[in-house]
């Protein structure tokens, strides 16, 4: 009786540790396992805080399409205090880095066989825009060319810049429509503003835009900064908005705006000697820059692999090495900027004869054209290479 009893003891015991331990078995994965889930739930709000896609890399993002604005409060730094004459400036921006920007353009598209192919009707039409300046010089109305074309290549430089935004807002999938109208007018207003400003209180520039114009650019320049200041007050409360609300804030847009709105309002806004010349290199050099890396990190699809070899035609040379591209860009500066900067900027081109005037209108053409097929060539949406080329996804 005693061994039974206490054999029941024992039984007893030994069932009552084993459901101690089955319990502690199940009890310490269950907290485990909810420590964990707390942990990822943690790291995915703050990581949901900010939102931090690059184009490239953060590097080289950091390094070429948002400190490269550097380039141009060097220019400006150098320029305002007497250290770097005009003329060596505007010549050696406009050779060496400005006009093989516009062979990037080139580049990718009437050097690129596949291009020529698929896009035959848009490159060779684009051509007439050396035709379009001459002719307006032949009808009287060289003074409306030249205006034309300042307003256009300024409005190139703000549509890069809103280019490179609507890049980093598809990279970090910032597309609300309430944030993309408010990105898009605060953009547009910011750098437009500082452009008006500048045309209505420098006479040279003044002299520069036909007569018909001149009595409303006052009143639009005080438009435009109440606009301007109304639509940033806007834009920062919309931002605001989606912090309290938790949605990502799209750290490389800002950047991107924080880099180059300042600096247009600062050049713009700021007394100079030929001003109207002077700007040109200044405020498009941070311009260049973006647009070479931009290119070359694009134009490594001619070199992505061996079924590409002869595939793209001259392309695949022009980017083969940086030393090659560099060359042929610089080789093209001479022959496009060289007499361009000569007959071009060194005077008012209405103060030209006709047949002068008629030769700066023609070099007008190269810009046109780089302007007119920037704006179809980088459509992310409707050209599925381009979008994989960039690696947008």
């Amino acid at each position: 009786m005693a061994t039974t009893e206490t054999s029941y003891i024992k039984f007893t015991l030994m069932l009552k540790s084993s459901q101690l331990s089955s319990r502690n078995l199940y009890t310490e994965p269950r907290t485990f396992m909810s420590a964990t889930t707390a942990q990822a739930i943690n790291e995915n709000a703050r990581s949901s805080v900010v939102s931090l896609r690059w184009i490239i890399s953060g590097r080289e993002d950091l390094v070429w399409f948002i400190g490269s604005v550097v380039s141009s409060y060097a220019l400006f730094a150098l320029y305002v205090g007497g250290i770097l004459p005009l003329i060596p400036m505007v010549a050696a921006w406009a050779i060496l880095i400005d006009a093989p920007h516009v062979f990037a353009t080139f580049s990718r598209t009437y050097f690129d066989r596949t291009e020529r192919q698929s896009r035959k009707r848009l490159l060779w039409g684009s051509l007439l825009f050396f035709v379009v300046g001459p002719v307006m010089v032949l009808l009287g109305l060289g003074l409306a060319f030249f205006f034309l074309a300042a307003l256009w290549a300024y409005y190139h430089l703000v549509k890069q810049h809103y280019g490179f935004m609507v890049l980093y807002k598809k990279k970090n999938n910032d597309l609300l429509r309430a944030d993309n109208f408010f990105d898009r007018a605060f953009l547009l207003l910011a750098f437009t503003y500082p452009f008006v400003a500048f045309v209505a209180r420098d006479p040279d520039a003044m002299k520069r835009v036909p007569a018909s114009l001149q009595i409303g650019v006052n009143s639009l320049e005080l438009v435009l900064l109440i606009a301007t200041v109304a639509i940033a007050l806007a834009w920062l409360l919309r931002q605001i908005q989606r912090a309290v609300q938790g949605q990502a804030l799209n750290v490389p847009k800002y950047l991107l705006l924080a880099a180059a709105i300042p600096m247009h309002w600062v050049v713009l806004l700021t007394t100079m000697p030929n001003k109207t010349i002077a700007i040109v290199a200044i405020l498009t050099i941070y311009h260049n820059l973006q647009y070479h890396r931009l290119i070359w990190f694009h134009n490594k699809k001619y070199s992505s692999g061996d079924d590409c070899k002869g595939r793209f035609g001259a392309a695949e040379l022009i980017s083969r090495r940086l030393l090659y591209y560099l060359a042929f860009g610089i080789l093209f500066g001479l022959w496009y900027q060289l007499p361009r900067t000569l007959v071009g900027r060194s005077a008012d081109p209405t103060a030209l004869s006709v047949p002068l005037q008629m030769l700066a209108a023609f070099f007008w053409g190269y810009a046109f054209i780089h302007y007119y097929l920037d704006s179809k060539i980088w459509r992310v949406r409707r050209d599925p290479s381009v979008g994989q080329a960039l690696k947008m996804e």
